[in-house]
């Protein structure tokens, strides 16, 4: 299935109003652990239950990718060739949370012994609370039936495998666009294409004919799967038009830094 790709899910299969949530997780919906082959680390998922109902939560494991389109996949656990999902033991698969309290899910990741493991692994935890009963409201007189909703957050988990892996960066479809009034922007694609995961920090710098810096824009962004881009747009104020060079930095946390050179018009 694909979605839109963000750290908290939240899908609203439809609702006739503003709804509440049922529930939210306090804890981090991204989880990285650096591990040894054949070491284990646990962790641990707080879920709130805001309400004045029971509510009743599901954790199931997927595996999790994105795509610098904005899409997202969450597909069966163990489908990827980089998924941690069998590495993971949860403490329990459902739980049930009283009104106005909170609950903390376990879960254990025992990374194997195989001398090929390098780099980064990943998975999702999907925390699913249960649907709710459709409502029936009046309306001009009429009994409706409303449209419930069902609230899902996936936790991302990732095993760095010590410090292997490769860190290597691609930068893809590059455009430029020049408004009316004057302020240009600069949007990229950036995959990671390496063994390891990381968080680039970018930046762009844009030089006119004569090599004098006329703008630049930094950004760090978050968690980077090998596999996976990212879509990146800088803003880069007013530029009178014509045609500069523009170079694009990623700083993988290596000692070196990933540069790309090329040609923009206004």
């Amino acid at each position: 299935m694909r979605r839109s790709a963000q750290l908290l899910v939240l899908w609203m299969l439809a609702a006739a109003g503003p709804a509440s949530a049922q529930i939210s997780v306090l804890s981090n919906t991204v989880e990285e652990h650096g591990a040894a082959l054949g070491e284990s680390y646990s962790g641990r998922i707080v879920i709130s239950n805001p309400t004045t109902e029971a509510q009743t939560v599901r954790l199931y494991q997927t595996d999790y990718g994105f795509s610098a389109n904005g899409s997202s996949t969450f597909d069966a656990a163990g489908s990827s060739s980089r998924s941690n999902a069998s590495w993971i033991s949860l403490q329990a698969p459902q739980v049930t949370l009283p009104p106005s309290s909170t609950a903390s899910v376990a879960y254990t990741v025992v990374v194997p012994g195989i001398d090929s493991l390098r780099g980064t692994y990943w998975s999702a935890i999907m925390v699913e609370a249960a649907p709710r009963a459709p409502a029936t409201v009046e309306a001009n007189g009429k009994s409706q039936l409303a449209i419930g909703t069902v609230v899902r957050y996936a936790i991302q988990v990732a095993t760095h495998i010590g410090g292997s892996g490769t860190r290597a960066v691609r930068f893809l479809s590059t455009s430029a666009a020049h408004s009316p009034e004057g302020a240009a922007a600069i949007d990229l694609d950036v995959q990671d294409v390496g063994e390891r995961g990381y968080r680039p920090v970018l930046w762009i710098e844009v030089y006119d004919a004569n090599g004098a810096l006329k703008a630049n824009a930094k950004q760090s962004r978050g968690l980077l799967f090998p596999g996976t881009s990212l879509h990146q747009h800088f803003d880069l104020g007013k530029l009178a038009p014509g045609a500069y060079k523009a170079v694009v930095y990623a700083d993988t946390g290596e000692d070196s830094v990933y540069a790309s050179q090329f040609k923009v018009v206004f």
